[in-house]
């Protein structure tokens, strides 16, 4: 699995890159931040009334990719459905749509946070108004919810083992050696990690607290086994 480079990274953004994302993210309505073959950030708003939205390099669909060779003419389709954005991408695509580096089959629902790689186009979905949003956590519910996503659940796994063995383990696996047990590249790990923190409403808790909190919630809530 390739590391995913994010078009949110702040190495890769200018002074007016960052202006144009907190001024989409003040409007508080989901919004997609990718960039083109000159390395253009570009934002594109996602109107709840818009309904759908096709991607591929035609020119006709409503999110255009012309300069990525690798996108199919009709590539995928986001969807608003039920207050919510989904990608689907149901075999029209060649080379496959994928989502934190895993190949989309059918469709799934969308995270803030959340990368979508459409041919070598990285686009990041971004939604405010998810953001501190909390899951409802009940017995079972890591295995049985569409929430989370086969790549996260091993990923929480791997996160909690250290409390879960004989007692001595009290601090949760590092990002490294989620990485090295489950074979996920590094930078996809913190991707996942950071995004099941805005799942449990842990968004303004320093990084470290924040992933020891997500660890001990899992185990309480018995999302993990």
């Amino acid at each position: 699995m390739d590391t995913i480079e994010t078009p949110l990274a702040i190495s890769r953004a200018s002074n007016e890159d960052l202006e144009a994302r907190r001024n989409a993210e003040r409007r508080g309505t989901p919004f997609l931040v990718f960039r083109d073959d000159r390395n253009t950030q570009l934002i594109f708003e996602l109107d709840d009334g818009l309904g759908s939205l096709t991607v591929g390099r035609r020119f006709e669909a409503n999110l255009s990719l012309p300069w990525d060779p690798e996108v199919s003419r009709l590539h995928a389709e986001f969807e608003h459905r039920a207050g919510e954005w989904t990608i689907c991408d149901d075999g029209w695509s060649q080379n496959g749509t994928w989502v934190n580096g895993i190949r989309l089959h059918g469709r799934r629902r969308l995270h803030d946070g959340d990368l979508v790689r459409i041919g070598q186009t990285v686009i990041a979905f971004c939604s405010p108004g998810l953001r501190g949003s909390v899951v409802t956590m009940v017995p079972g519910e890591l295995s049985a919810s569409p929430r989370f996503s086969e790549q996260q659940q091993q990923i929480l796994r791997a996160l909690c083992a250290p409390l879960r063995g004989d007692g001595e383990g009290v601090e949760p696996m590092s990002d490294e050696e989620i990485s090295e047990a489950t074979g996920v590249p590094l930078q996809v790990v913190i991707a996942e990690i950071d995004h099941l923190g805005r799942s449990f409403g842990l968004v303004d808790m320093p990084r470290p607290e924040r992933r020891a909190e997500i660890a001990l919630l899992a185990l309480r809530a018995g999302l993990v086994d």
